[in-house]
């Protein structure tokens, strides 16, 4: 099969990775460099909106509200993920990438003209719809219009889009809150994403819809889902005397609609696409319970300054990239099954590493090995199960099977989140130290790598 994009042989299975220049090859270049900058963009507004919401919350009140900012955000995801998925596949990329683009600006405005932190919540709501949506149309691009050899490239690049991000993000929103304004967080973003969009409509235009390949999914799945997951959230992150109603409420709700949206046998990890969607979520679940809580634990039981254990995110950061470039030049001839049981491996034995360094008799320093360990075979497991899903549909339905890995993914961070938020909450009401909550954060996030470990032979090869 030829490579139409840049006239070389195609070579399924080929052990030897392709060269970088090839995914800038053509108008796939232009694709390639308006998909990165989107996540550059997704990955700058993320970390600096996560700074300047103290500002936000001193300008506005409503102290109550503040996880709401985030959780908002996370929530509308759920409902665009699948639904933008399947419309990719029945229409081709470009309007369901116009209609996320448009939602996620219009979002973005409401958010910098808010009057009340409830309206500001509910621009992070609309922005969240669009952000799950680009989310998915990327992917599903990246499914549909690269050819199987040069998709590990294209995810590592995306991965690496990360990096410096970590490391101004926090500063850019921290001079903004203190100079012009919290405000213009949410509108510095708007000129990046016009730029992005003119690289990568023309050459969606190749993109082939499949109308009748792709059954149509119901609006009231992806709604009840969400309504689902955001009571079960509210319980995991609020314990109080109705965290068991909310949490079983939750579930309640939420299992019947995600059961309508994932592949069939997904919740008993059943071999092939299910097991990858189960893979991404047991992924998520792992890093989610331990990644948001690192740096309380230097900062609160080891006595470092928030500076320093600010640094763990950039260690993160730079090991996730390295993990995904690495991973990118094992695609061709390293099993999926493989490469996901690596990452598992190292994710358990860093975040092993990191709990013991719980202790005040181990160097702080072993800490930031540890995590580094951890992000590493993140960078690792995490692209390689979206691609062994593109691998086995091919070019049928390629978007809807992505999309449904993604939303597992994407609700794996929040109950990985929710579960080490719980733990933290419940040594609270205990009258236990940070340390024992902490400790019970970690302990999950190594057990769900272990379960995703045992798992991991059950995953698509992704080699032909």
């Amino acid at each position: 099969m030829t490579d139409s994009g840049t006239g070389h042989a195609e070579l399924p299975g080929s052990a030897e990775p392709p060269p970088w220049r090839e995914v800038f090859a053509g108008a796939r270049g232009r694709l390639t460099a308006g998909l990165l900058m989107l996540e550059a963009v997704a990955a700058m507004e993320a970390l600096v909106v996560a700074t300047i919401l103290p500002a936000v919350r001193a300008d506005l009140g409503d102290v109550q509200l503040y996880g709401w900012a985030f959780s908002a955000y996370t929530l509308a995801a759920f409902g665009t993920i699948p639904l933008s998925g399947r419309a990719v596949d029945r229409y081709g990329a470009r309007r369901p990438l116009a209609a996320m683009l448009g939602l996620y600006a219009v979002g973005l405005l409401i958010a910098a003209s808010a009057p009340s932190m409830p309206v500001l919540i509910l621009g992070r709501f609309i922005q969240g719809t669009g952000a799950g949506g680009l989310y998915s149309v990327s992917i599903g691009a990246v499914a549909n219009t690269y050819p199987d050899r040069l998709r590990p490239r294209v995810l590592a690049l995306m991965a690496s889009m990360w990096i410096l991000p970590g490391l101004f993000g926090p500063p850019l929103g921290a001079l903004l809150a203190v100079t012009v304004g919290w405000r213009w967080a949410f509108v510095v973003p708007l000129p990046a994403l016009f730029a992005a969009s003119i690289l990568v409509f023309p050459p969606l235009g190749a993109t082939k819809a499949q109308p009748d390949e792709v059954a149509a999914l119901p609006v009231r799945w992806p709604l009840q889902l969400m309504v689902g997951v955001g009571m079960a959230l509210s319980g995991l992150t609020d314990p109080s005397a109705w965290t068991p109603v909310l949490i079983v409420a939750g579930v309640a709700v939420g299992i019947p609609a995600l059961v309508k949206i994932v592949p069939a046998g997904t919740l008993r990890a059943r071999r092939g696409i299910p097991a990858a969607a189960a893979a991404a979520f047991l992924l998520s679940s792992t890093f989610g319970a331990a990644d948001g809580f690192l740096p309380l634990m230097l900062t609160g039981v080891r006595r470092v300054s928030i500076g320093r254990a600010g640094l763990v995110v950039t260690v993160g950061a730079f090991a996730w990239a390295a993990g995904s470039w690495w991973q990118s030049r094992r695609a061709g001839s390293w099993p999926a099954t493989r490469l996901v049981a690596l990452g598992a491996s190292l994710i358990a034995f860093g975040t092993i590493v990191v709990g013991i360094g719980v202790n005040d008799a181990v160097p702080v320093l072993a800490v930031y090995a540890g995590w580094l360990v951890a992000a590493f075979g993140m960078g690792i497991a995490f692209p390689t199960i979206p691609f062994a899903v593109m691998h086995e549909v091919g070019e049928r339905r390629g978007s809807t099977e992505v999309s449904s890995t993604m939303l597992m993914d994407v609700l794996g961070w929040g109950v990985g989140a929710g579960l080490g938020g719980s733990c933290i909450a419940l040594a609270h009401a205990a009258g236990k130290s940070l340390t024992f909550g902490i400790v019970g954060a970690f302990t999950i996030a190594v057990l769900t790598a272990l379960t995703l470990l045992s798992i991991s032979p059950r995953l698509p090869s992704g080699r032909s």
